[in-house]
């Protein structure tokens, strides 16, 4: 029973991050553009989201097609704002049509193996596809540090992604799925070392939320 209760809320609370980067659009709007932003945070998830999608197919685990396919529609929706804002599209572009291929060639990869090796095929390459993902927090990170502030990194959007992250490690280990399992703890270390990026370099012009961290501008004043 607690399994079932436990599978539900976070079904709920998976598909209510849906809606979690319209702070970005918030931001976005409030600026009047996405300069700053990157969109590599927008993309990656997609190619991650198509792959556990068709995984989820594969292993007729509707609950996740349905969150995946929610997930996908939404990213599109976020991606076409972020153009939108995005005076520069030409990078955009560039990468939808690198991620495109990325999925297709990860498709022909799966589809070449026998039909009872598929399922574990898809899966591996999802697991991996999540923690190489890491990549773009990593690219973040690196701007960041080069930027010498988490201006464009946003803390609400860090801290719900830890917690929805340290769940689904906890659901997965009592379910014994190692696949998403390993996935979660290379993100869950990645968004530990982000949130020590608020301390060292703080936001130009907002106060971190949680921590209170005061921006460098208020600082400086």
């Amino acid at each position: 029973m607690f399994l079932k209760l436990y599978t539900a809320w976070l079904g709920l609370f998976s598909v209510s991050f849906l809606f979690l980067p319209i702070y970005l659009v918030l931001d976005w709007r409030k600026r009047g553009t996405a300069e700053g932003f990157s969109s590599v945070v927008l993309i990656i998830p997609g190619i991650i989201q198509s792959f556990w999608l068709r995984h989820a197919w594969m292993n007729n685990d509707w609950s996740n097609v349905l969150i995946n396919t929610l997930n996908l529609t939404f990213l599109t929706f976020y991606i076409a704002v972020y153009a939108y804002y995005q005076p520069k599209r030409k990078y955009l572009i560039g990468q939808l049509i690198g991620a495109a291929f990325i999925v297709q060639c990860a498709f022909y990869y799966v589809d070449a193996h026998d039909p009872e090796d598929m399922s574990a095929a898809m899966g591996t390459v999802a697991a991996g596809a999540q923690i190489l993902g890491l990549g773009g927090r990593i690219y973040e990170i690196r701007r960041a540090i080069k930027m010498g502030t988490t201006e464009y990194i946003p803390a609400v959007m860090q801290f719900a992604v830890a917690t929805l992250m340290a769940q689904w490690f906890i659901f997965r280990v009592v379910t014994g799925n190692k696949f998403i399992a390993i996935a979660n703890i290379a993100g869950l270390l990645t968004s530990a070392f982000t949130m020590y990026l608020y301390f060292r370099y703080p936001p130009l012009t907002w106060t971190v939320p949680i921590f209170n961290i005061p921006p460098q501008q208020k600082k400086e004043e």
